[in-house]
């Protein structure tokens, strides 16, 4: 459908459009790169359109008697269709995307080209209602600017006053302007108890006045008549007549001192003698119930639930992004209120379920993503973080039965690669795991988390320059990634490169300072450079933390060996064998500690 209007112009506006013959105007739309130029004639625009006619009265010809006018804030493409408009008065919105429409109303109204507005108004409402309703935060703001949008309003009117938890329930509501609060509270078909009108009406005028002390009791009167100043057009709206007396007393009494002396006294004589008439104030009537059919265009429950999985779908996107971007308490707010709507999303439960995983709470990681594998349970990215997360709290038989699976559907991978290898190096299948993060590092090149993966394998392997070349790779992208140092600082100890070893094993302890693990390391590395004291001051703090360690006594027992302290020597040594019996590197240790005192052969409880 094609609409015309103006069809007194003759086609030669359209073609003089085309020509740019005689122009006057230039009009540059858009910003860089995508600005476009226009070339016009100031009688056509001056005839056809206030806004135009108002510009070009302010600016200046310049030497050749052309004046400029510079349009940032509208798109090329909704510029074209207007300019259009004004030279040929047709206009065509079959074909065009509903949110370019939606932009050329905006544009439409701040160019005040009225019969374009009503025209455009009545053709999103024919043919696009629900592309309004999904997109309604936008569109109710948008229509409540100004009164051009009359249509558009009464569509919004009607959505809000069956479901009003859409404004007053949003995060947007206590920065509404005072004109679209207004809007509302007139309402008179608002389907919301008075009491709550009140409440939400008192919480939008306390955002408005920030100077405001936080708790109610340190109010003084100034206080309480700066309030009654930012809502001091909201107050005669509200139907205080219709307030519950448990909410008067509870929600209103507090903010008394907001109201008229008059109005406060009509209010308690109204609940102390009902049937007595009030004349003083005015008494507004009560909202109207909807008990019967709304007209076509109010939202029904199905629109509602639109409305509402938007909301939803918008929020997981968002919560999604976050986590991908790193800003995983921004990821896990937005997830959560996503759920809060749709509770058995499982899109949104596996994208939560992977941001608990990043920030280490792994139970409810587990938690999250088993209940997305109940709704979807072939679904890849699940399963591969429920097996990433159960890696993380030691099931690793689990964890390869979930990246066996999340690989079986989708085997070029690298994340599942990734961890599957890191499983594969745990259980030490030393071979299976080069496999598959030799895979992984295929499809990501540069990922820190492979190369650190690969290069514990190669360390665990005796591999120490490959395992030095990807840990380095690993640490120039993660300079500060605490495990890749203690390995890579172990790896130099084994290569004997106790500087190099200690410098790493310094700066991961620095990161994490109670890692048993790294302060076992240093501890070896202190005594191989011949600082025993060093050595057991790392190794009793180890085993401050942990006991029963079996490396910190082993260390602990060959350090004191060293020293000469061959009691302490064994009697760490003896412990550290009773936890790992078959540690036959122990075993070996105590064998030197015995012929350091003169005796040839372990005695018969170590054989």
């Amino acid at each position: 459908m094609s609409a015309k209007f103006f069809e007194e112009l003759s086609s030669d506006l359209n073609q003089l459009l085309i020509d740019n013959y005689e122009y006057d105007v230039i009009i540059v739309v858009g910003q860089a790169p995508n600005k476009l130029t226009f070339k016009a004639h100031s009688v056509i625009l001056n005839s056809r359109c206030l806004f135009f006619k108002d510009k070009l009265s302010t600016i200046t010809n310049d030497k050749n008697n052309v004046k400029t006018i510079k349009l940032a804030d509208i798109s090329t493409e909704v510029f074209e269709i207007i300019i259009k408009y004004i030279y040929g008065g047709t206009i065509s919105l079959e074909n065009i995307n509903t949110s370019v429409v939606f932009d050329l109303l905006i544009a439409s109204n701040g160019f005040g080209l009225k019969e374009l507005i009503k025209h455009i108004e009545l053709f999103l409402l024919d043919n696009n209602a629900s592309w309004l309703r999904l997109n309604f935060s936008d569109v109710y703001q948008i229509s409540l600017m100004d009164n051009n949008l009359k249509n558009l309003q009464q569509f919004c009117a009607n959505i809000i006053a069956k479901q009003p938890s859409i404004i007053f329930d949003s995060e947007v509501f206590l920065t509404l302007t005072e004109n679209i609060l207004i809007f509302i509270l007139k309402l008179d078909n608002l389907q919301m108890d008075e009491g709550k009108i009140w409440n939400y009406t008192i919480n939008w005028g306390i955002a408005q006045t920030p100077s405001l002390p936080p708790n109610l009791d340190q109010w003084s009167d100034e206080h309480f008549l700066a309030l009654k100043s930012s809502l001091q057009n909201c107050l005669p709206l509200i139907r205080y007549f219709q307030i519950s007396g448990e909410d008067i007393f509870e929600k209103v009494r507090p903010y008394q001192k907001i109201l008229d002396q008059t109005l406060w006294a009509d209010i308690m004589l109204k609940f102390m003698a009902p049937n007595k008439a009030i004349s003083s104030s005015n008494v507004l009537p009560p909202r109207k119930n909807l008990t019967t059919t709304l007209p076509l265009r109010d939202i029904t429950d199905k629109d509602i639930t639109e409305i509402e999985s938007n909301r939803a779908s918008e929020l997981r996107k968002s919560g999604e992004a976050y986590r991908i971007m790193g800003k995983y308490e921004e990821s896990l707010i937005d997830l959560t209120k996503s759920l809060e709507i749709e509770a058995n999303n499982a899109n949104a439960l596996r994208y939560r379920g992977a941001t608990y995983l990043a920030m280490d709470r792994y139970e409810e990681s587990l938690a999250d993503l088993n209940k997305s594998l109940e709704i979807e349970p072939d679904n890849a990215f699940a399963l591969k973080y429920r097996g990433a997360t159960y890696r993380m709290v030691r099931r690793y038989e689990e964890s390869l039965a979930d990246l066996n699976k999340a690989l079986g559907i989708e085997p070029i991978d690298g994340f599942a690669l990734r961890f599957r290898g890191d499983i594969y190096r745990l259980m030490d299948k030393f071979k299976e795991s080069l496999t598959d993060l030799n895979k992984s590092l295929e499809i990501e090149p540069d990922n820190a988390i492979t190369l650190k993966f690969r290069g514990i394998t190669y360390y665990r392997m005796g591999r120490y320059e490959e395992s030095i070349s990807d840990l380095n790779k690993s640490l120039k992208i993660e300079p500060n990634d605490a495990f890749a140092l203690k390995v890579r600082g172990d790896t130099y100890r084994m290569m004997c490169r106790y500087e190099e070893s200690l410098a790493d094993l310094n700066q991961s302890l620095g990161i994490v300072p109670n890692d048993t693990w790294a302060l076992n390391r240093r501890g070896q590395t202190y005594c191989a450079m011949g600082k025993y004291k060093a050595s057991l001051v790392d190794l009793n703090k180890s085993l401050t933390i942990e006991p029963n360690s079996e490396d910190a006594l082993s260390f602990r027992g060959v350090t004191y060996r060293m020293m000469g302290k061959y009691k302490e020597s064994l009697a760490d040594l003896d412990r550290s064998l009773k936890i790992n019996p078959n540690d036959k590197w122990v075993l070996d240790q105590l064998q030197v500690t015995y012929r350091l005192l003169n005796k040839r052969k372990l005695p018969h409880m170590y054989i």
